[in-house]
């Protein structure tokens, strides 16, 4: 999938902006607060649904205006071109997205019809960030592959808050009797525990995969001295997970835990049990020795951690969605090479030159020179960003 165009009107500090892009590099290059990211941001409201940097639409808008459009135009790789339209109407609160014209009603429907990822210095958080963080991460990946996930994610979201509802209203003004909060509770964790299991095998399935992408990117940027590590944690009886077990088996050992815990979320007033607070966990195997990448890892380490597992999300998203209609993923890199030595900025900028359309942020223009080993100028464009206004570079 390539985005061969992008409006902007009122979006952020953009009070209109209009961009063809080349279908393989595009450098917006500009100094820090200018809107490179801002742009990126745009063009992942058009495949997510919302921003990557999980802003709300009222804060996309421009300073006294009341409303913004974000348009894209892309094509697939049979040559079909597709529009996007997404406006959002601050006094009313109306978002509204059309995909060729036609309004989107459900979301799930939409999601990964345009494959993207995103690498932003945000995504420190993956290494050295909360169990939260992880579990967004690749519930964002997972749901673009299967619209079954994404549609249980939304399914549980909606089932531990009412439950919680619940607990909490029960604690503060004890409103039901033992055996009538036992019975409601025995109701919301029968339903917590069917698409519980289903969430927890699709994310070992997926863990176990995905697993050989992040060992195949991690040594192209770091060599084979250092080997990465994901497991997927589980806080009820994590040995069964390592076995070939059913759906139904699963479903009964969370109907059982959460049994066994009633007691104690009645205390707390919280769901205590749930795919809501599982974890994955990053760790590397170096001279022998295995440590925990958000403990001990080292600033490059983390940084070529990062990199490695989005480039292998890219792989990843290409390899279970590819088709004439879908085509490769986007990916938005910002502010990619910081921080990195220069060996491994000729490392990744050779990787990247590999992938689909890629779009890199940067202050520091000089980063073309090196993506230039790597690929053809005429398959590289620049744009010049300067208080929101984008310019393309001749």
């Amino acid at each position: 999938m390539i985005l061969r165009t992008l409006r902007l009107k009122n979006y952020k500090n953009y009070k209109s902006c209009s961009l063809n892009f080349n279908p393989r590099f595009n450098f917006l290059c500009g100094d820090n607060g200018n809107g490179k990211t801002n742009l990126l941001e745009a063009i992942s409201m058009l495949s997510y649904t919302k921003s990557f940097l999980q802003n709300s639409e009222p804060d996309c808008v421009k300073y006294n205006e009341d409303d913004f459009e974000i348009a894209g135009e892309f094509c697939n790789a049979s040559g079909t071109k597709h529009t996007v339209h997404f406006s959002f109407e601050k006094s009313s609160l109306k978002k509204e997205i059309t995909f060729n014209n036609d309004v989107i009603h459900r979301f799930s429907s939409f999601f990964g019809t345009f494959p993207l990822v995103v690498l932003s210095p945000a995504d420190i958080c993956l290494t050295a960030g909360s169990p939260h963080d992880r579990r967004r991460n690749f519930d964002l990946l997972i749901s673009q592959v299967s619209k079954i996930y994404f549609d249980d994610l939304k399914s549980l979201t909606k089932i531990v808050k009412q439950k919680n509802s619940l607990l909490k209203d029960n604690l503060a003004g004890r409103k039901y009797s033992d055996e009538s909060i036992y019975d409601l509770l025995t109701l919301w964790n029968d339903k917590l525990s069917e698409i519980s299991s289903r969430i927890i095998l699709k994310r070992i399935e997926f863990i176990n995969e995905f697993q050989e992408y992040v060992k195949s990117s991690f040594i192209k940027i770091a060599g084979d001295s250092i080997k990465p590590v994901i497991e997927y944690k589980c806080d009820i009886q994590a040995d069964v997970l390592d076995k070939d077990i059913t759906a139904g088996r699963l479903t009964d050992i969370y109907r059982q835990a959460l049994k066994e815990k009633t007691q104690m979320e009645m205390i707390r007033g919280l769901s205590l049990v749930g795919p809501q607070r599982d974890n994955y966990v990053f760790s590397m195997i170096k001279n022998g020795d295995r440590f925990d990448v958000r403990s001990f890892a080292s600033q490059g380490e983390h940084k070529a951690f990062i990199v490695a597992l989005k480039i292998s999300e890219y792989h990843y998203l290409r390899d279970k969605l590819y088709s004439s209609s879908t085509g490769e993923p986007l990916i938005l890199c910002d502010d990619i090479f910081s921080e990195l030595d220069s060996n491994r900025t000729e490392k990744i900028a050779g990787m990247l030159a590999d992938l689909n359309q890629v779009f890199v942020t940067t202050t520091d223009p000089g980063y073309i020179n090196i993506i230039s080993k790597y690929i053809d100028e005429k398959d590289i464009s620049s744009f010049r960003i300067l208080n929101g206004i984008a310019e393309k570079n001749p």
